[in-house]
């Protein structure tokens, strides 16, 4: 008996051993799937809705963020879901300080509609306020004109080292697309609509060439007595302003017929940019600012100034001397070279 007894004993102890090992492994598994397994898994799937459109993953505590240059008369259409609530902000930067437009804290955004009041590079950023990863979906649609809109992303048309390769790149630095050219560019412009690319190179023959976008077709080039390094398009992308600044003269194109037309400057200029008015063009040489027109081309008015507002006042400046940004002057219109800086040209690219 006292032999059955001690073997009923061992086995109960077994038994309980046993049960405190299921249990114990229960509670790991348990604590396992609460801490480990409570959250699917994220992917790049995009969320119901956003099929075709961005969706990225964003570390914790990181950001997302796509910057595009926009005019008083275009806009932006934009909208996004995330996998858990995030802060989204629309910005400019001022000698490289963010100033706000818009910030929001929100899990997902329906349509919505943002009007810049004045021609600079925007950032729309999504920041993720939390350690763990963030899926974002979201759709971006450029207002061309108002009521005209085409969906797809800010990239960086950007320049090689070496001058003969322009790299389009997206937010996260991925090749969208390539072009290689002869001779070394010289400088780049995209038109207002985003569907055309001016290339500047030192080879006269083809000192201007023109391709569609988003694909990077080769439409025209054109040629030039000596290279130029810059360029303007006017504002409905049917002409583009070329100017060289050793010479006393800017060449207007008619990019549909091909016809070329010189107009006799009373110096060489420093800086060219479309204009803020329809069919208008601006030249900066060492002295003042230039006034002119696409079509017909022409020189319009010399000592050129703006009308800003300032309060219920409104003044005439020259283009060069304020721009009042946080009390601070600031030049609007001065001697650049963005497409050819490290960071590139900004732009949009429209998605087929």
């Amino acid at each position: 008996m006292s032999g059955k007894s001690e073997k009923q004993k061992a086995s109960s102890v077994k038994a309980q051993i046993a049960w405190a090992i299921t249990l114990l492994a229960g509670i790991l598994l348990i604590l396992v799937l609460r801490f480990v397994g409570l959250e699917p898994e994220l992917t790049r799937e995009p969320f119901p809705g956003f099929e075709g459109q961005q969706t990225v993953l964003v570390h914790g505590l990181g950001i997302h963020e796509q910057c595009l240059e926009l005019r008083p008369k275009q806009g932006l259409d934009y909208r996004f879901q995330a996998s858990h609530p995030l802060s989204f902000d629309i910005h400019y930067h001022i000698d490289g300080q963010p100033l706000s437009q818009f910030s929001e804290t929100s899990t997902n955004f329906g349509e919505q509609h943002f009007k810049p009041k004045e021609n600079r590079i925007y950032c729309l950023m999504w920041v993720n306020p939390r350690d763990e990863m963030l899926k974002l979906s979201y759709e971006l649609q450029f207002e061309i004109v108002p009521g005209q809109l085409q969906t797809g992303i800010p990239v960086r048309f950007v320049s090689n080292s070496e001058k003969r390769l322009i790299r389009i790149l997206n937010g996260s630095q991925h090749e969208l697309g390539r072009l290689e050219t002869e001779s070394d560019i010289l400088n780049f412009e995209l038109s207002r609509d985003q569907q055309k690319l001016a290339v500047l190179v030192s080879g006269v023959d083809q000192g201007l060439q023109l391709f569609e976008l988003p694909g990077l077709e080769k439409k025209n080039s054109f040629s030039l007595e000596k290279a130029a390094r810059m360029l303007a398009f006017s504002e409905d992308g049917n002409f583009l302003a070329v100017a060289d600044e050793h010479q006393e003269e800017l060449m207007i194109i008619d990019l549909n017929s091909g016809k070329k037309v010189k107009i006799e400057l009373p110096a060489t200029l420093l800086a060219l940019e479309t204009g803020d008015q329809t069919n208008e063009l601006l030249g900066r040489t060492e002295l003042e600012v230039l006034k002119l027109q696409f079509d017909p081309p022409q020189l319009l008015e010399r000592d050129a100034r703006i009308e800003l507002a300032f309060g219920d006042q409104k003044m005439m400046v020259d283009p060069d001397e304020v721009c009042f940004a946080h009390g601070i002057p600031h030049p609007l219109f001065t001697p650049k070279a963005v497409a050819m800086s490290p960071e590139g040209l900004p732009g949009f690219l429209a998605i087929p």
